[in-house]
């Protein structure tokens, strides 16, 4: 038996939940490097999907999908802080995951490196902060709404 089959069989909970990320409008979007290339308002929201699996002895996996062009150190860390102050040790770096979609069309400047901070002009605290703010629900409302789930896994030839 592997690992995973080990984990799936003996799964309690699964749950997801996804809160609207990123500002709106007259931020630069992230990765185009053009300091014109900025958003004017919505076509499709940006989420974070929070998906987390919990085994019934308590270990449990956050995996967060973000709908940005990638994950940000930065932000990962005032997520964990959060969470810290708000779960204890239940959540840490050991088992929160954040991975971003490597859209093109989310909000730039949140990121803690200079090269990415060049077409914003610098920081930008707002998206930052709806960032973090939305990962932040997600896994909130994800871990308020654990339910009894199943994860199938399937081989195909």
């Amino acid at each position: 038996m592997s690992c995973l089959s080990a984990i799936v069989e003996n799964l309690e909970r699964l749950q997801f939940f996804s809160p609207v990320v990123g500002p709106a409008a007259d931020v630069n979007m992230m990765g185009y490097a053009n300091t014109e290339q900025t958003t004017s308002g919505l076509h499709f929201r940006l989420r974070a999907r929070t998906f987390i699996v919990a085994e019934p002895q308590g270990n449990r996996v956050v995996f967060v999908n973000l709908d940005a062009c990638m994950g940000s150190q930065l932000v990962t860390l005032k997520v964990l802080e959060r969470l810290k102050s708000r779960y204890g040790d239940l959540y840490g770096e050991q088992n929160v995951a954040i991975s971003g979609t490597h859209t093109h069309a989310g909000p730039g400047g949140y990121l803690q490196y200079v090269v990415y901070l060049v077409t914003s002009l610098g920081f930008v605290r707002q998206s930052f902060d709806v960032i973090v703010d939305g990962i932040e629900k997600s896994i909130i409302e994800a871990h308020d709404n654990l339910r009894p789930g199943s994860i199938f896994i399937n081989k195909g030839k």
